[in-house]
């Protein structure tokens, strides 16, 4: 009697321990900064996957070829190993300086540029990124092809 109730006070915990999901970690703000989350699928091989991160604002441009730049920093959740991202603040970059139709601004999706966007596929854990109130994050997944080509010794 002891044993089962001992075993099932086990696999009881077991599952509590389980039912946690490892966002639930992750505070919902840091710095001022709001949480942005995906969540990406299981593949069969994810060495052959990379993320990039698109973060950017929404805002009224021209024709004229605009973006931002911000560095990205990989963070640990202390106590956890888990890693995080944040963006911190956005630097407009010089523009270009063509004339514009009259009429031609628009609301457009404007991009931050950077080297450290793109990081390896990982669906074991939620990526979490922490961007600044008012940038949208966007992603795009990048597929290695199956087949490898020889390079000619010269």
């Amino acid at each position: 009697m002891k044993k089962s109730l001992f075993a099932a006070l086990i696999l009881f915990g077991m599952t509590f321990v389980q039912a946690a999901e490892p966002l639930d970690a992750f505070p919902t703000e840091v710095d001022g900064n709001q949480r942005h989350v995906i969540q990406l699928p299981k593949v069969k091989d994810e060495s052959r996957f990379m993320i990039e991160l698109v973060p950017g604002r929404r805002e009224i441009a021209d024709c004229n070829l605009r973006s931002f730049t911000a560095p990205l920093h990989r963070e640990v959740l202390a106590g956890w190993g888990y890693p995080y991202y944040v963006l911190s603040d956005l630097k407009p970059t010089p523009g270009t300086r063509k004339i514009c139709a009259p009429g031609s601004d628009s609301r457009r999706f404007i991009r931050v540029r950077g080297d450290s966007l793109i990081l390896p596929y990982s669906s074991r854990l939620p990526l979490v990124v922490y961007l600044p109130e008012g940038v949208l994050l966007k992603y795009r997944v990048w597929r290695a092809d199956k087949n490898l080509s020889d390079a000619r010794t010269q």
